[in-house]
């Protein structure tokens, strides 16, 4: 059965082709790898990405390490049969669809790891973990000559970064000459595909290299990102890798789409230690989640309001909007709302276009006002200013007020500034406030606006203001 699927790149739309196995729905990747307890790296990055992706995350730990974002303090070593053991269990029961190995400690688990999957059916992705950030090494000295003859040749892809590549080949990687020289020596260790993740040859890009099994070489770049250094993106790089591969694609489209999802992990990292920064694979998937939720109660509201008679009857005389932001919005790009605002037509209100993140200035910027008050305040609307308005306003919700005619002269020199004044204002005489209004100026059209934790609130109370006008 082919079926397509469309990402969204961090520039261009991508659209590709796989065959989807229709007697099994649920895709599968086990990840053979170190414990991380910082949960940056290792394991746990990987059933991070693994989810992320659509895929089943499977395991089997190596070994478990002590360590944090700034160091790694202790290594265990799992003994080769529990190693054995566990790669066991998931094969009986779980085929995985693609295998990814992360950090072998030693020979012994080196000899073992080639022993269990040297006759395995599943493609199997090499990440060379041969050291961490923090420099501690990952894998033993006396073990490299081993995981060059033993388990790159079992690759269906391995994955270095240039540090990675330099020490498998002894090739001191400058340029891009060199790095391609790199991958194809690392081809004839017995590779059928290597990526060469990270080339900062160019000062505005980070290049990845790929040569497929005929020796094709592609390149995949991105804007290079003011981050010097993260904990974890290997580990994501070849987990994303695994898991596009266990879902059909190509393992060039594959290293592709892994090379654009480490971006937007990388580009949305976290500081949550004091040491590196930490990868954020999963920042796409809540991204993606939050922005479709918002999308779709906005929707349903602005039906509702379709559906209200008399609604234009709320309406001032500059048109409406009702906007939603992200739970972490910081700018007006965070908010959505009706491109080209809610317009009155006879007695009732109609949006003009559609539902946009961006389309709305006025009312986003007053919501994005409140949230640095009280984040669980996202959603609002604006509404005619009349003297019965006000009243009844008054009479259900709590309420406050700005005079425009106090802002700052550096305030409105400053374009867009005079909305998140106001309200921040109107919050400091009342921070309970759900309703705030001004009297207007010069030229300005005096304002109602209604706030609330989504827009299914604000259209409630907009609609009890207008049963009892």
């Amino acid at each position: 059965m082919t079926r397509y699927v469309v990402l969204f790149g961090y520039n261009r739309l991508i659209k590709y082709k796989f065959n989807a196995q229709p007697d099994k729905l649920t895709r599968v990747a086990l990840s053979i790898a170190g414990s991380d307890s910082g949960a940056g790296a290792g394991i746990q990055a990987d059933l991070k990405t693994f989810s992320a992706l659509g895929v089943y995350g499977c395991t089997a730990i190596t070994a478990i390490t002590a360590q944090n974002t700034q160091k790694v303090s202790s290594i265990f070593e799992i003994d080769t049969e529990t190693i054995r053991k566990q790669i066991n269990s998931v094969m009986a029961d779980i085929p995985p669809d693609a295998i990814k190995i992360g950090m072998v400690y030693s020979k012994e688990v080196i000899h073992a790891v080639n022993k269990f999957l040297r006759d395995s059916k599943s493609p199997v992705v090499l990440d060379p973990v041969l050291a961490a950030g923090s420099g501690t090494k990952l894998l033993l000295d006396n073990a490299l000559d081993y995981f060059i003859l033993e388990l790159i040749p079992i690759s269906t892809l391995i994955t270095p970064n240039l540090m990675e590549a330099e020490k498998l080949t002894s090739i001191k990687i400058k340029g891009e000459a060199e790095a391609i020289e790199a991958a194809h020596a690392i081809k004839k260790f017995g590779a059928k595909n290597v990526v060469i993740k990270g080339g900062h040859f160019n000062k505005k890009c980070v290049t990845d290299f790929f040569l497929d099994s005929r020796g094709i070489l592609a390149k995949f770049s991105n804007p290079r990102l003011g981050i010097k250094e993260t904990h974890g993106s290997g580990c994501n790089f070849s987990a994303a890798a695994a898991a596009f591969i266990a879902r059909g694609f190509t393992l060039k489209d594959a290293c592709n789409l892994a090379n654009q999802y480490v971006y937007k992990a990388i580009n949305n990292v976290l500081k949550v230690g004091k040491g590196l920064a930490v990868t954020n694979p999963l920042s796409d998937m809540y991204q993606d989640a939050n922005r479709y939720n918002i999308l779709e109660q906005l929707q349903l509201t602005i039906s509702k309001i379709q559906k209200v008679n008399n609604f234009g009857k709320l309406l001032p005389e500059t048109q409406s909007n009702l906007v939603f932001a992200l739970p972490d919005a910081k700018t007006v790009l965070d908010v959505a709302g009706v491109k080209g605002r809610i317009v009155k037509i006879g007695k009732m209100a109609r949006p003009v276009s559609n539902i946009e993140f961006g389309a709305s200035n006025h009312v986003a910027s007053a919501v994005i006002s409140y949230m640095t008050v009280d984040r669980s305040i996202r959603s609002g609307m604006n509404i005619k200013y009349d003297k019965k308005i006000l009243m009844l306003c008054r009479s259900f919700f709590p309420i406050s007020d700005y005079d425009r005619r106090e802002e700052p002269r550096n305030v409105k020199e400053k374009d867009g500034m005079t909305i998140f004044w106001g309200i921040k204002n109107a919050l400091i005489k009342n921070p309970n406030a759900r309703i705030i209004y001004h009297r207007g100026d010069i030229g300005k059209e005096p304002m109602i606006m209604i706030f609330g934790t989504e827009p299914a609130e604000v259209y409630n109370k907009t609609k009890m203001i207008l049963e009892n006008y």
